[in-house]
C-alpha cells in the first residue's frame, strides 16, 4: 500500500512540476510513466528481499522449529507487509497454513481469511476447518471459491469431494469433480478421479499428490508413527504466491 500511495504522490509532483512550466497537458504521459515505473521497481526489490528473507523458512520448518518460523514470518510481515498490495495477507496465510499442519485449527483460520484473496491453498484450508467445526454450508462455498481460484488443482476437488460423499451427498461430490474435469479435460488422474466419484468407489487418495497430506495432518502424523518417526507431523512450506515470485513447491 505504500508503494503505491508514493508512487501516485512521485507523479503528482511530477504533473505538476511539468504543468507550472509548461501547460497541464503536457504533465499526464510523464507523471504516469514516472509513477508506473517507481511502483514497478520497488515492487521488484521488495519482492527480492521477501523471497530472499524467506528462504529461511523451509530449513525451519524442516526442523519441527515451528515457533522460529512464525517469528520470522511475523518479522518479515513487520518489515515488508505496508510496502507491497496483498502482501501481509500473503504472510498472515502463511502463518495460518503452518498453524493448521499444527492441527491448530481454531487459532489458524482467522489468519488463513486475512490471505485468501486468489489463494487456493488457504480457501482449502479454510474449507477444513470449516467442516471440521461442523459448519458444512460455510466448507462448500470455501471449496467452492478453491476450485475458481485454483481451476487447475486436482487436490481441491479431491478433498471436496471427499467431503461430499463422507456427508452422503455423492450427486453433488460429482458435480464438484465435474468442474474439476471440465478445466483439466486431458488430465488422467482427473478422469480416474470423476470415474471413481461416478461408480461411487470414493476418493483413490494415495494417487493424490503428497501436497495432499498438508490439510490432513492427522493423517500425516499417523503414517509418520507407523514409519517409526517420533515427534508431530513436520510442516512443508505451504504452495502459495509470495511476493513477485511463486515458491517452490511439493509434488
Amino acid at each position: 500500500m505504500v508503494t503505491i500511495v508514493g508512487s501516485f504522490l512521485i507523479g503528482l509532483l511530477v504533473f505538476a512540476l511539468i504543468s507550472v512550466w509548461f501547460a497541464p497537458i503536457a504533465g499526464v504521459l510523464p507523471a504516469l510513466f514516472v509513477s508506473v515505473t517507481v511502483f514497478f521497481v520497488v515492487t521488484m526489490r521488495v519482492g527480492k528481499r521477501v523471497q530472499l528473507e524467506m528462504a529461511a523458512l523451509q530449513p525451519l520448518l524442516e526442523a519441527r522449529r515451528v515457533d522460529d518460523a512464525m517469528r520470522l514470518l511475523e518479522a518479515i510481515r513487520k518489515r515488508y507487509g505496508k510496502f507491497q498490495l496483498l502482501l501481509d495477507g500473503q504472510l498472515q496465510a502463511q502463518a495460518g497454513l503452518i498453524e493448521y499442519m499444527q492441527m491448530r485449527f481454531d487459532s489458524s483460520l482467522p489468519m488463513l481469511e486475512k490471505g485468501s484473496f486468489r489463494n487456493w491453498t488457504a480457501l482449502t484450508a479454510i474449507g477444513c476447518v470449516h467442516y471440521r467445526r461442523g459448519r458444512k454450508e460455510e466448507a462448500w462455498k470455501a471449496f467452492d471459491k478453491a476450485a475458481s481460484v485454483g481451476a487447475k488443482e486436482i487436490i481441491v476437488y479431491a478433498i471436496w469431494a471427499k467431503l461430499l460423499i463422507k456427508d452422503g451427498k455423492h450427486k453433488d461430490a460429482l458435480t464438484a469433480v465435474r468442474k474439476g474435469e471440465k478445466a483439466m479435460p486431458d488430465n488422467a488422474l482427473m478422469k480416474d478421479l470423476v470415474h471413481r466419484v461416478a461408480n461411487k468407489k470414493g476418493v483413490d487418495t494415495k494417487k493424490l499428490p503428497d501436497s495432499y497430506l498438508q490439510f490432513w495432518p492427522e493423517e500425516y502424523a499417523k503414517q509418520m508413527v507407523m514409519r517409526g518417526r517420533r515427534g508431530g507431523p513436520a510442516v512443508q512450506q505451504p504452495t502459495q504466491r509470495i511476493g513477485a515470485k511463486q515458491l517452490r513447491r511439493r509434488s
